[in-house]
Order: C-alpha cells, then structure tokens, then sequence
C-alpha cells in the first residue's frame, strides 16, 4: 500500500510536468528554466470555449450576474469555478491553464483508490496512470481548460463514494456522492445521467437500507441542485436561467440544423465530425480541415469494450466493478446525447476506461501466474499494448510537439493563434475609444480575451442554434436577435466582428454605422476579408465610423508575449 502511495505522488507530479508543456513557454520566459523537450514558440492560444468561459469569470468577477447580464445555455458551475483562477492569477493565458490542473490532479487520485479497491494497487497505479496521460490528450482538447475535466472530477468523486459507502456501509458517503453528481451537473445537464446507475445499483445490491441509501442519494442531488437555484433566484436571474438552460439548452439539441454533410448519429460517434463538404477525417476519409478524435488515442479505445466486458462480466466479478463499467457507459452515452460530437466530450468516459484497462491488466497477469492459459495471456498482451501505444502516440503528438503547434495541428488549423494576434492589435488599437466595446457575430470569442474588450450584449457567444435560426420566427431565437439589436442600437460597440455572414438586420445595422476594414499595412491585411468582399458577404471586421479613419492609421506594437 505505502508504495503505490508513492507512485501516485510520482504520477501526480509527472502530471503537472506534463500538461504544462502547453504553456511551457510562458513559464521559460518567466523563470529562465526549460524542463521540456519541444519548447519552440509561444504558448497555445486559447480556443473560443477557453477564452468565453474566462471572459465570462472576468465579468462576473466584476459584478454582472449570469443569465441576467450574461446568457449560456449550460448550467452556472462551470462559469463561477471559471472565476476562481482570475482571482488568483489575473486575466491572462496562464491563469487558465493552470485552472483545470487540481480537478485533473484530484480525479487521478480518485481513480487510483477506486482501481486499488477493485484490483489491488497495481491497478490503482496503472488506472491513475493511464489517466493522467489520456487527460491531456491534445485531439481531445484535454490538454487545455475545458469543462470536462471539473465534470470527470465531480462524477468520479460521486462514483468513489458510492463505492466507499458499500464498503462501511453508512449514508453519509451515500449522501456526498449525490452532492458531487449535482456538482457535476450544475457544470453540464448530461452529467446527471449516473443516477439512472446509482439508483439502479443501490436498488440491486441487497440490503437492507437499500431505500435509505436511495433517500440519501436523491437528498445530496437535490439540495446541490435547489442551492444553486436559490442563489440565481436571490440574485434576480432566475426566469432568465430557467430559459437559458431548460428552454434554449433543449433547443440546442433538438433544433439545431445538421450540418451539411454531417454523417448519421449512427456512425457519427464513431467518426465524428465531418467537413464543410461532408469529407471524414483519417482514418474514415481524407481531410485537413480537422481531425479524427480519436487519432492519439484509438489503441486504448480498441481495447476499452473487452476491457468494460471483463470488468463487467469477468470470473472476478463485483458489485463495484459492476457499477464502475455502468458508469463507463453512462460516461459514454453524455457524449452521444447533445448531438453535436465535439472531440472534448470523448474526454468524459476516460476515467472509466482507464480502470477498466488497469484491471483487466491485473486481473490477466495474476492469472497467468496462478495457471497459464493463452486467453489470459492475450488479454495482458492486448491492454499492455493499447497502454504502451496510446502512451507513444501522445509523447509524439503532443510532449515532442511545439506548443502552438498542438492548436494548428489538432485544433482546427491556425484560426486561435490568428484570432490571438488579431485580440492583442485590437487591445492597442481600441484604447482610440474611452470604454470600448466589441460584438462578434460567431465564434471568435479569443477577440474579447485578447482585446480586453467587454461584450456589447448579454449574448456573448453564437452557437449553431442561434445562427441557423436567425432569419426563422423561432420562439426562442426571436426574441434573442430582437434584444442583439436593441443593445447594439442603444449602445453601439466600437468594433463588429462577423464570422458569420449577418442576418438582414445585423447587416443593415453595420451598413448604416461602421466601415469595413481588413488593418491594411498590417500582417491581416491578406488574412481578413478585403473591404469589398465584406461588403459583399458582410463577414469581417467593422469599425464604428466616426473613429474609422484614426483606427486605420494606428499602429499597434508588436507583442514580445501572449500571456499578458
């Protein structure tokens, strides 16, 4: 026992080393120290849901109340979590990157006690392990700050203490579990799908304070739950929640257009996302335009099902190993429920599978010792391969690889670090404007981290629902385009950004207050559209007219640093 606690400590460590070959560069460039092999450039830029989610903790840091002053559609965990590293560590890159690494570092523990009490504390060691580096895998985003890492560290908390109350057989942990699955929740709806296991298993394992243990799971979902509706009510925003998340985030998955070309929900967990044109990424077609999910991962997926079925079904069969595999599962169908199968989901029933590859591998070499048999020699086999190779491919494509690279690479090509640079020129070139504002119609949300530059409506983000909808009388969509309008008329932003091309409104609005600009002179000047083609599409860069011409001639510095 007291050496597996020695190496989780060691894992634990190696972890922070780990995932801090993202911001490495910020790091050199602060201390003079370099720890790690490929620290080449600049740091990896923020992507659009990193650099909301901060921008969101910064306004609420500064008083706004979510859903009042600010709209999303998941529920408000995430976003005042999102709060705490910008009280710590100020508004920049740095303090985001480091903010998932206690929630990262608290799952690996977790998953090390759970594979210790399932399989010993080699399985322990090896669950904690495999984690720690599938976590940070970078084609499923883990290597940055989105919210599947505080909702793996919730739901796996919840399932440990489910484990821990069989075991002393009290309600308390009972309770807890149900507390920390409503913390899950409050970061996404989907994680509240484990009850459906939870109160399955407690109904199946036959004791008699089965309906105990159900009141006291329900009781610790319910009072997290009713807390933080409490807390929106008290701070006037709750009709305004209950239409963000209730009404619009049902609407996400029920009324969002299918993207062109997009495959069938049938193979599209597999595949997942396809083109513009409809092409797959390798390994399913040919395509730079993105990349297969899991193409850092795939030996580890391969064995993931024989590796569920035998904790599952296996000789060795448990009540717990039971529950843990359901969870895997239930992990698994968060994923497919949104229908929108972004590669950063796939992060949700990893920690399952990495307990479940850790005792199958036990489980098979203790078998082998105990009597030889070629089935339990393929299975030690198949998992040591899947864990070795899934461990080389992520030293390839993610430790060896230079950390802007990591974005251009697996992320959707160069558009963050564009949108980084173009952030910092307009942070410079804004300051013409006494308090600036910036609307952008699209997903270009790294413009308001990197420009400094507050909202100019509540409506913070377009998602697919919100742009596919905008031209159609939607119930929900209406109103919402209606009231964009309302605070860009009343209080018009210095700067438009369209990513989209703008619905009629939108469009008249820039044509009658704004110029087009694409910072001639500048290194933009090839990369945004030209002033005619905005014209034409009404996708680019617009300027409030009346500082049109002194926001041309400006001249923003260039920055030595991206973390500032």
């Amino acid at each position: 026992m007291r050496w597996s606690f020695l190496v989780l400590v060691a894992i634990l460590v190696f972890d922070v080393w780990y995932r801090a070959h993202t911001f490495a560069p910020t790091v050199v460039e602060a201390t003079g120290v370099n720890l790690w092999p490929a620290t080449v450039g600049p740091a990896e830029p923020l992507d659009c849901d990193e650099a909301i989610y901060a921008h969101m903790g910064r306004r609420l840091l500064a008083g706004d109340v979510l859903y009042r002053d600010l709209t999303e559609n998941k529920p408000p965990l995430g976003y005042w979590l999102y709060a705490t590293p910008i009280a710590l560590f100020g508004y920049n890159e740095l303090g985001i990157r480091l903010f998932p690494i206690p929630y990262v570092l608290g799952t690996i523990a977790l998953l090390w006690w759970i594979g210790l009490k399932l399989s010993g504390p080699a399985a322990g060691c090896i669950a904690a392990a495999v984690y720690a580096i599938v976590s940070t895998d970078p084609y499923l985003y883990g290597n940055g700050s989105n919210l599947e890492h505080q909702m793996n560290f919730f739901s796996v908390a919840s399932l440990a203490l489910i484990l821990l109350g069989w075991t002393r057989k009290t309600l308390w942990p009972i309770a807890l579990a149900g507390v920390c699955l409503g913390a899950a929740t409050l970061v996404k709806q989907v994680a509240v799908l484990p009850i459906i296991v939870y109160g399955a298993a407690v109904l199946a394992v036959p004791t008699k304070s089965r309906a105990k243990d159900l009141a006291a799971l329900t009781f610790g979902l319910g009072l997290v739950l009713l807390l933080a509706a409490a807390v929106l009510i008290a701070q006037g925003a709750g009709a305004s929640a209950y239409d963000d998340i209730f009404r619009f985030g049902r609407a996400m998955a029920t009324d969002t257009l299918p993207e062109p070309g997009a495959p069938s929900a049938w193979v599209r967990w597999l595949t997942g996302n396809a083109d513009p044109t409809g092409k797959l990424p390798w390994p399913f077609g040919n395509t730079n335009y993105l990349v297969w999910w899991a193409t850092g991962s795939w030996p580890l997926w391969l064995a993931a099902a024989p590796c569920l079925a035998h904790l599952a079904f296996g000789p060795n069969g448990s009540a717990g190993r039971k529950l843990v595999a359901a969870w895997t599962v239930a992990a698994g169908v968060q994923v497919v429920l949104p229908g929108l199968y972004w590669a950063h989901y796939y992060l949700l029933p990893t920690p399952g599978v990495a307990v479940a590859a850790a005792v199958t591998l036990t489980d098979s070499l203790a078998a082998v010792r105990k009597r030889f048999r070629f089935a339990d020699l393929g299975g030690v086999v198949v998992v040591l391969a899947a864990i070795l190779g899934t461990a080389f491919l992520q030293v390839r494509d993610y430790l060896l690889c230079p950390p802007q690279e990591l974005t251009i690479r697996y992320k959707g090509g160069g558009q963050w670090v564009f949108l980084r640079r173009l952030g910092l020129e307009l942070a410079q070139r804004s300051k013409l404007w006494e308090h600036p504002t910036l609307y952008v119609w699209g997903w270009q949300s790294p413009l308001h981290f990197y420009g400094k530059l507050d909202g100019a409506s509540r409506h913070l983000f377009v998602d697919n629902l919100l742009r596919d909808q905008a031209e159609r009388d939607h119930p929900l969509i209406k109103p919402r385009v209606e009231e964009i309008l309302r605070d860009l008329r009343a209080h018009p932003p210095a700067l438009i950004f369209a990513g989209y091309p703008p619905f009629p409104a939108l469009r008249a609005f820039l044509f009658e207050n704004y110029m087009p600009t694409n910072l001639p002179g500048t290194f933009f000047e090839k990369s945004l559209p030209s002033t005619q083609a905005q014209t034409q599409s009404g996708i680019g860069l617009w300027v409030e007219k009346s500082k049109y011409r002194a926001f041309e001639q400006a001249h923003a510095p260039e920055s030595g640093s991206f973390t500032n």
